[in-house]
């Protein structure tokens, strides 16, 4: 079975470098454009039999460009974490905060002011990750797109890929993504990155 991994296109808070997690903000212009522009990078991994989508506007803006008129199957668990008092700010409101220094030293796996628990996060993560897996399984599907968020492709990457890279290292850009084959164990192996 293999799962096409796909980040969202770029925002205007994307564009600005602030942290975007459950602020449903749309595609803006350009994202829209650096889209129709990659297109034919993911026409060579189509058809795809399902497509598996987070609830966040610029996912299914996304979904619409890349994918047209397919069905997708809107999964509440493939939004991205809530960043509390982190959404919206920049690198530079942020670096002197010591929740936010938490945050990157340990890899996402600490609390924000008014955001989602990181436990409850990674957990949420891997559940919505095996339960594609059980779907696909349920309904003989062996080739899948995913089209989420940066945060939920690192972190089903980072617990699942076989390669066990470092977090960030499983972050794309807008727009790109990876594709993985899943083994007899549910674990990852990434065959491309584009």
């Amino acid at each position: 079975m293999k799962i096409l991994f796909i980040r969202h296109g770029q925002t205007q808070y994307n564009a600005e470098y602030r942290w975007l997690g459950s602020t449903d903000n749309p595609l803006c212009e350009n994202g829209k454009k650096e889209l129709l522009e990659k297109k034919h990078i993911i026409e060579k991994y189509k058809p795809v039999q399902k497509l598996y989508c987070s609830p966040m506007k610029r996912c299914i803006e996304t979904a619409k460009i890349y994918f047209e008129e397919m069905n997708l199957e809107i999964l509440e668990d493939l939004r991205e974490r809530c960043f509390g008092d982190f959404e919206g700010k920049k690198y530079e409101e942020l670096k002197d905060n010591p929740y936010y220094k938490e945050f990157n030293k340990k890899l996402w796996r600490s609390n924000i002011p008014n955001g989602e628990d990181y436990k409850y996060f990674f957990e949420r993560t891997e559940k919505v990750y095996l339960n594609i897996i059980e779907d696909m399984k349920k309904n003989n599907l062996t080739y899948v797109a995913v089209l989420s968020h940066g945060g939920i492709i690192m972190s089903i990457l980072s617990k699942f890929d076989n390669k066990k890279m470092q977090f960030y290292d499983y972050l794309v850009k807008n727009g790109c993504g990876f594709l993985t084959e899943i083994d007899e164990k549910n674990n990852l192996n990434i065959l491309e990155k584009f």
